[in-house]
């Protein structure tokens, strides 16, 4: 039975900042932990989440600590002391939006069908796995609520015993989108508008920006109140070449106040106990995005009406070849798409097929110097 309860916020950069001062100012939230590499960065940072808070009458308890997730006994040793309830990581070796700052043709190239974010899942595997390892060796019994591609990185963790409790963003990102496009359709209000999906990365990143990518197996119904309303909508592909168009929000780093909603809405599900019906990647360790209800229970999957988990799973397994990943192996080694490979080849001078839970950090490394090079290029510095 812990002391006190706790929310720890790893990675408190622009997705884990924008998360703290959202946080800061739920009132009678409990003790928020904050942590990051950047010893300056982390305090300033806690500091504005706390001061921003007093301009409305609340004053949480929130504390930085510097931390390195490459030096897992030490961090295993402040998890055990802290013992938070719940873990946000928001870490990573690369922003998900960085490819963005490249021309938009250059971008295009690197992102296209069958490559997508799979061939960059090193960025994201590399920290999340050892803060795993840490909360492992530390043995807490927490929640991790994984913002690094848990589409990918969740499932490769789950195969070696290292499974976050669940992921945000990416699927769940479409869900408002796709609420106010059929709100503004059906003249309904968006409240009133329901859906249930099963979805990758993918979906969202395609659906969101411009409108395609509709052939990529998933799962999607409409609802208003109980009544299906999904062939009231008419063509769905037309519907969901409409989302940008209605729901279009802030590109890359601006668009990150969206994500961190989605991170905060699944962080106070678990800690509240609510077991409230959402969406949500990476749960249970498993490919893709489901229908969840997230409770002190952790991630449960609810799938649809007359689909089984398995059934969803297959769905994923074939839409995740579209962001570039073959399989995920049973070791966690993450196979890389005949297309995703070679392109990275071509363009980056990356010669890796497989993406492993133990080299992912070496893997990353790696993969952000050619990258900078690749930019340098392209006239094109890549942020720090």
């Amino acid at each position: 039975m812990r002391k006190k309860e706790r929310i720890m916020l790893v990675g408190i950069g622009e997705l884990g900042g924008i998360v703290l001062e959202y946080m800061a100012m739920i009132p009678g939230i409990c003790d928020i932990i904050t942590a990051d590499v950047n010893q300056d960065w982390g305090f300033r940072k806690t500091n504005s989440a706390i001061l921003g808070a007093s301009y409305v009458g609340l004053y949480p308890h929130i504390e930085f600590h510097r931390i390195d997730l490459l030096n897992i006994e030490q961090m295993a040793e402040m998890l055990e002391a802290i013992d938070p309830t719940i873990i946000y990581n928001a870490t990573t070796m690369q922003s998900w939006w960085v490819v963005n700052e490249l021309p938009p043709d250059v971008g295009a190239r690197l992102y296209k069908d069958r490559c997508g974010l799979g061939p960059w899942a090193a960025m994201h595997l590399a920290l999340i796995s050892k803060l795993m390892k840490a909360v492992k060796v530390s043995g807490i019994d927490t929640y991790v609520v994984n913002a690094s591609f848990p589409d990918v990185t969740n499932p490769s963790l789950a195969r070696v015993g290292l499974a976050p409790t669940t992921g945000i963003g990416n699927m769940d990102l479409s869900v408002p989108y796709i609420r106010k496009a059929a709100a503004e359709l059906l003249n309904v209000p968006m409240s009133n508008v329901s859906i249930e999906m099963v979805a990758h990365h993918y979906h969202c990143y395609h659906w969101c920006r411009s409108g395609t990518g509709y052939d990529a197996p998933h799962y999607l119904r409409v609802y208003v109140g109980q009544e299906d309303v999904t062939a009231k909508l008419g063509d769905m592909r037309q519907f969901i070449a409409e989302l940008p168009k209605r729901a279009m929000r802030p590109a890359g780093r601006h668009g990150q106040f969206v994500v961190a909603a989605s991170s905060v809405k699944d962080i106070m599900a678990i800690f509240n106990d609510t077991g409230e019906l959402t969406h949500a990647p990476g749960p249970q360790g498993l490919e893709g995005g489901y229908p969840v209800r997230l409770s002190r229970k952790g991630a449960e999957v609810a799938p649809p009406k007359g689909m089984t988990v398995e059934q969803a799973r297959d769905i994923m397994l074939q839409a995740q070849q579209y962001d570039g990943v073959q399989e995920i192996k049973g070791n966690g080694d993450v196979v890389l798409t005949d297309e995703a490979y070679t392109n990275f080849k071509e363009m980056l001078n990356v010669d890796c097929r497989l993406i492993t839970v133990e080299d992912s950090y070496q893997q990353a490394v790696e993969l952000r110097r050619k990258f900078e090079e690749f930019a340098e290029r392209n006239g094109v510095e890549i942020p720090k």
